[in-house]
């Protein structure tokens, strides 16, 4: 079986302030460049710069295609700091995060096109994948089948499928 968060398995969409984004060298620059193009920003809500959608798995253990495990990801602005995110989603719709990493001013300054946002997003998929496979130690469909139970009954064993991702889980950092 094919992995599941694969490049070409991951649909990810890059808003105006994902374009923002990458004109930006910086937090400081990216907040001229957002009072410049007058998108209204409220520092009480949080925005979707990039998002990878929902990527499912386990149809085959449910039904009803509407019941499914799912992961999603993204960029987002929220409270003046650009986070990277990632959910997952139980088969009756409610998600929680189980990722959050806040970015530096270097972080931004590296975003140069939109294949960039698409590649990290991408890329941090793929590192929680090699952290699912690694901690069940099995075939794809069996550590998703395994990964997907671990969801269902809220025992994830998130130390060891997160110490795959090469960005740390830093908001606490911020806090």
């Amino acid at each position: 079986m094919k992995k599941i968060l694969e490049n070409n398995n991951v649909n990810i969409q890059v808003s105006e302030l994902g374009k923002i984004l990458i004109q930006s060298n910086g937090y400081e620059d990216f907040y001229n460049n957002l009072y410049k193009c007058n998108i209204e920003f409220n520092e009480a809500k949080t925005y979707e710069i990039a998002s990878s959608g929902f990527v499912d798995f386990n149809q085959h253990l449910y039904e009803d295609i509407n019941h499914m495990n799912s992961i999603s990801s993204g960029i987002y602005l929220e409270r003046s700091l650009i986070t990277y995110r990632i959910f997952i989603w139980g088969s009756k719709g409610e998600g929680f995060e189980i990722f959050k990493h806040v970015f530096i001013g270097e972080e931004i300054s590296n975003i140069k096109t939109e294949d960039d946002i698409k590649q990290y997003i991408a890329s941090h998929l793929q590192e929680l994948q090699e952290g699912i496979l690694k901690t069940y130690n099995e075939g794809v469909k069996e550590s998703f089948e395994k990964f997907g139970m671990a969801i269902e009954n809220r025992a994830l064993p998130l130390q060891s499928i997160l110490q795959f991702l090469t960005v740390p889980n830093n908001i606490n950092d911020f806090r």
